[in-house]
């Protein structure tokens, strides 16, 4: 633990004495030293109370209890929060629900009184701790859960990645859980799997129609804190209030190991229901009026979300809460259709479907009107201070003939309003041709230090979107080829879909581009759909790549037909990037010199919210490497730096441990002894 961080739990707990003390014994147990407990109880009636002030005399300053003059203290304001999550046909929670006490809240903490009706029981406790909270990074539990030891340090080490060298950005990470019986037996060994729960989807639109995060296995970090207790008018939950705060304004992210036993027993407000199963739909029509005034709940919480921070999301962000409020007052069919469009899919296919009958009409709470209102004058705001040409990005290293080549190709392009040549701390003659090219139409920039793609690109980028006012920016290697009709495709097509945060064309590479035998081309090879760590071992190698190809790539079929195809992640030589979307997203990581800036864009773009498209009707050459083989000499050199960022992506973005990265290594190893023998395959 860095030296001056801290850590809180906060507890909330009701009647809760059957099962406390192991909760506690199990926080105190946790590997990482010096953890703060901070306790609320809602009027308890059996022997929770006496149990905790057991625990606060044996543990001094370690176990707070807020609650009378403990609330009062100065220490008070320290401890640590968790909560069970709220799913999207159970708004409730694991927390018991107890009386009313909880639904003071702190003036000190900035947060207003917490309503009584929108806001279920156990998260007015939360909130309560919320605003008590003083830590650098908060973890929530229920009193009826057993941690691992490990579990703070496993999400601490995730977060931390998550925050990189900024900690300043919100950040949330959150885990699986062994479901159990209430005699801690494994009814499950994963919650995930048991509740047909998908982690992955982590985009504002999905996360609107489902929570994903279940509170006691969530760690947010300060910035997030503050976000995110500030109290709302209506809530599901906190856990999902949490979730949103994340989504729009940081980041998010899933650690795939249970960390902690999630008790199941007849006291349970909320248990792990099997959700979208047979059972679980055929029992739906007997609680269909619970069905519908969760729905209600969700689009409240929606509107509280537009009603508080209307002016602070993105002119994207704003469309797509909107959009998810105008759908209970669409007919069945208009319902499927904005589904389809801005991606309000559950986990379960069938639960998605059931949306469009069974959403009821939603009757607007008297406070939204004023937040449509607001939210309204922040989008003409936003309207007015993006920008809406097209710039396009170059990035040089040592390569000034071709990048010169291209400038020269495209500067007569009318789609284009601009064109930046970045040189990335050429160290030949590079940044001094280049300086020639310079007139209205073409600025060239350099680089202090060659920091790889990512630093290039981004700095190109920010000098598009910053100085220029760009609205779309495309960003191209040098050795490629396009067509003016293809950026303007590619730039009407950002401008009439905002959800959309980056689009390609497909990608031709000379002397691969082969047919089968009906003539029609093979899949686009510069799409992939985003795996976890199998996926990125066996997209390492030439051979496994090629082997596993089906599972990698999409399927030609996917894009038959289509204008615009969704997929997960595009190539990088040769994409456009809607630039509020990308410098939202933070762009690249620049810790990677070169390979895999297409995950982690990915990546960021899907939990800022935004999707990514391929337009099939449209095409580039893609010169493949010449690029490349300008910095790093052969191809087992090449194959070297990849496996530094594929090790940096997986230990930072996949959360892997101490055996993944071994296992990693040694796949490496083998996948250069493959790269040898492919090498020396004759190809025609």
């Amino acid at each position: 633990m860095e030296r001056g961080k801290t850590i809180e739990v906060l507890l909330a707990s009701y009647n809760g004495e059957k099962y406390i003390s192991q909760q506690l014994d199990s926080i105190l147990d946790q590997t990482v030293p010096g953890i703060r407990i901070l306790v609320s109880d809602d009027g308890s009636t059996d022997g929770t109370a006496e149990i905790l002030r057991q625990y606060a005399r044996e543990y001094p300053g370690q176990v707070v209890l807020l609650d009378g003059a403990a609330a009062a203290a100065p220490e008070a304001g320290k401890g640590q929060v968790s909560a069970a999550a709220g799913g999207p046909e159970a708004a409730g929670s694991s927390a018991a629900v107890g009386s009313s006490a909880a639904a003071e809240s702190s003036a000190a903490a900035g947060s207003s009184a917490v309503p009584g009706g929108n806001i279920p029981a156990p998260a007015r406790n939360f909130f309560r701790l919320m605003a008590h909270a003083d830590a650098d990074y908060i973890l929530l539990s229920d009193q009826d859960d057993v941690w691992i030891p490990e579990k703070a340090e496993r999400l601490l080490e995730r977060i931390r990645g998550l925050e990189g060298e900024n900690g300043g950005v919100p950040a949330l990470v959150f885990s699986d859980m062994e479901v159990v019986d209430e005699s801690l037996n494994r009814i499950s060994p994963s919650f995930f799997s048991y509740a047909h729960c998908d982690p992955d989807r982590l985009t504002l639109s999905e996360i609107l129609a489902e929570n994903p995060v279940t509170g006691g296995a969530l760690m947010m970090n300060r910035p997030l804190l503050e976000l995110a207790r500030r109290v709302p008018e209506a809530c599901c939950m906190h856990d999902w209030w949490i979730a949103l705060a994340a989504v729009c304004f940081g980041r998010i992210a899933c650690v795939r190991e249970a960390l902690y036993f999630y008790r199941q027993h007849g006291d349970n407000s909320l248990g792990a229901r099997r959700t979208g199963s047979l059972e679980d739909l055929a029992g739906r029509p007997g609680r269909q009026a619970q069905v519908e005034e969760n729905y209600r709940r969700m689009f409240d919480q929606a509107a509280a979300l537009l009603n508080m921070y209307g002016d602070r999301l993105t002119k994207e962000q704003r469309a797509v809460v909107k959009a998810w409020l105008a759908v209970p007052d669409q007919a069945p069919f208009a319902r499927l259709r904005t589904i389809r469009r801005y991606h309000f899919y559950k986990s379960s296919f069938a639960q998605t479907l059931a949306q469009c009958v069974t959403i009821p009409r939603w009757d607007k709470p008297d406070w939204y009107p004023a937040a449509r209102r607001g939210g309204e004058r922040a989008e003409g705001r936003a309207e007015t201070s993006r920008g809406s040409g097209t710039v396009c990005v170059i990035l040089n290293y040592n390569d000034a003939a071709t990048t010169e080549d291209l400038v020269r190709r495209i500067r007569g392009y009318g789609s284009l309003d601009h064109i930046v040549v970045v040189d990335n701390a050429s160290a030949d003659d590079s940044f001094a041709r280049l300086a020639a090219l310079q007139d209205r139409k073409v600025t060239v920039i350099r680089a202090e230090k060659n920091g790889g793609y990512g630093a290039g690109n981004n700095l190109g980028v920010r000098f598009a979107a910053e100085t220029l006012g760009a609205g779309q920016v495309l960003i191209a290697n040098p050795d490629v080829e396009f067509s003016e009709r293809c950026v303007r495709n590619l730039a009407g097509f950002l401008r009439r879909n905002p959800q959309v945060g980056a689009a390609a064309a497909v990608m031709d590479v000379p002397g691969k581009v082969r047919e089968d035998g009906g003539g029609k081309r093979c899949r686009p090879a510069n799409v992939w759909r985003l795996h976890g760590f199998l996926g990125e071992l066996v997209f390492m190698g030439p051979v496994s790549r090629r082997l596993f190809a089906g599972w990698i790539y999409y399927p030609a079929g996917y894009f038959a037909g289509k204008k615009a195809a969704r997929v997960d992640a595009v190539h990088g030589s040769m994409l456009m990037v809607n630039a509020e979307a990308f410098m939202a997203c933070g762009g690249y990581d620049e810790n990677i010199f070169l390979y895999q800036e297409e995950m982690v864009l990915a990546g960021r773009m899907r939990s800022a919210g935004y999707v990514m498209a391929l337009l099939p009707d449209e095409r580039y050459i893609h010169r493949e490497s010449v690029s490349i083989s300008r910095s790093v000499s052969d191809a087992l050199a090449r194959q070297r730096l990849r496996e530094t960022s594929v090790l940096y992506y997986m230990e930072r973005y996949l959360g892997i441990g101490p055996v993944r990265k071994a296992a990693a290594k040694l796949w490496f190893a083998a996948v250069r002894a493959e790269t040898r023998v492919y090498l020396r395959i004759p190809r025609r």
